[in-house]
């Protein structure tokens, strides 16, 4: 009896908390882009915002730094590599009043942006050149991936065609095979290719994408809803399925004469049913679930109609999706600084919330105006 009395108190107080979470927390908010706060001295907004934060806590902006303190710290956070003695000489003795417009132009146009940048996404990505787990067998193609990430920075492809051709580039253009390569986002994480079941495999290789797809994008703990309904933020196990369904189709794990699976493509697939899991169990399929976005970040109010990864991938990135456009401008700025405005891994209700709100929203709303140029994002940031 008494553990009946617990469960309900433990359902009730769910429901009652859920609901105001659900309508109240700042990330599930639509994007409403923040007037800039009022700066006689500065030009660049984020001076603005920054400075207004800065006063309510009674202080200001530190002195600028010299030259030559200036160019190390910008040549490493733009390329990661120190500036050489000649470089630092040519900076320190440049009077022309545009010089560190001209140095911030030269490291963005720089190779070693796209390798230096490329470190973050591929950490992002769980990018490794080896499966995991206990065999951890070369992956021997991996490079692929890697090198299209950084030809992608460096080329400064617009950041939704960015993130559109990792989930569904060989949709988008299927006649072209760097698109295809693209989509090894997808396929980066760990994998066991000596398992027993190719069942179990499958559905441990589509939680884990599907996971990772929600913390990349998203910012949500989808992985937490392949067993049960979050325990913390408003996603069920229904929408985890759902999500699911929209690669569900397209993954196919080859299994060689041998007997042993070692490789795995995506490939439009012929249609098939989608079940969520009881308990997360691929033994126990449920109820049969269509592909479709959380409601929690679907401020459009717009379903996919045939359950396309490119429709996915179209969604995430279109420019009224308030999460995955804070998301992305918090990534930004994290790299930039080493501390983000907001927990990048969570933007749910067990996350931190953001230092500098308004800025936050106004960087998540200047990156479509930028034409999703994440090198104009830059730019932006190191001349404020």
């Amino acid at each position: 009896m008494r553990q009946v009395i617990s469960i309900l108190i433990f359902v009730l107080a769910a429901a009652t908390w859920a609901a105001p979470a659900e309508k109240s927390h700042w990330a599930w908010q639509p994007l409403k882009r923040p007037a800039v706060p009022k700066s006689s001295s500065h030009a660049n907004p984020i001076d603005a915002f920054v400075l207004q934060r800065l006063r309510q806590s009674g202080l200001g902006f530190a002195p600028e730094a010299d030259r030559r303190i200036l160019i190390r710290r910008l040549t490493f956070n733009l390329t990661g590599l120190p500036p050489s003695p000649r470089e630092i000489n040519a900076f320190v003795t440049d009077t022309s009043p545009k010089a560190y417009e001209k140095l911030v132009n030269r490291l963005l146009a720089s190779p070693a942006y796209g390798e230096h940048w490329a470190q973050h996404w591929l950490d992002l990505a769980r990018f490794a050149e080896t499966d995991g787990f206990e065999h951890d067998k070369v992956r021997p193609n991996s490079w692929r991936y890697r090198d299209w990430v950084i030809k992608a920075l460096n080329d400064d492809l617009p950041y939704n065609q960015f993130v559109q051709l990792q989930i569904a580039g060989d949709q988008l253009r299927p006649d072209d095979p760097q698109s295809a390569i693209a989509t090894g986002f997808l396929l980066a994480g760990q994998d066991m290719p000596d398992i027993n079941l190719l069942s179990e495999r499958r559905h441990m290789v589509l939680n884990e994408m599907t996971a990772t797809v929600g913390s990349a994008f998203l910012g949500l703990t989808l992985g937490c809803a392949q067993c049960h309904d979050h325990k913390y933020d408003p996603i069920t196990q229904k929408e985890f399925y759902q999500m699911r369904a929209f690669f569900e189709s397209d993954l196919q794990l080859k299994e060689q004469k041998t007997g042993k699976l070692t490789a795995r493509v995506m490939q439009r697939g012929k249609p098939i049913s989608t079940h969520r899991m009881i308990r997360g169990d691929f033994r126990r399929p449920g109820e049969i679930v269509r592909a479709d976005y959380p409601a929690v970040a679907n401020h459009s109010g717009i379903h996919p109609k045939r359950g396309e990864r490119r429709e996915l991938a179209a969604w995430i990135t279109r420019a009224d999706n308030a999460l995955a456009l804070r998301v992305a401008a918090n990534r930004i700025w994290l790299q930039h600084f080493g501390r983000p405005l907001a927990t990048p891994e969570d933007f749910g209700t067990q996350g931190r919330p953001p230092t500098h709100p308004a800025l936050l929203d106004w960087l998540a709303t200047e990156l479509p105006r930028r034409k999703w140029s994440l090198k104009a994002m830059h730019r932006l940031i190191v001349t404020s």
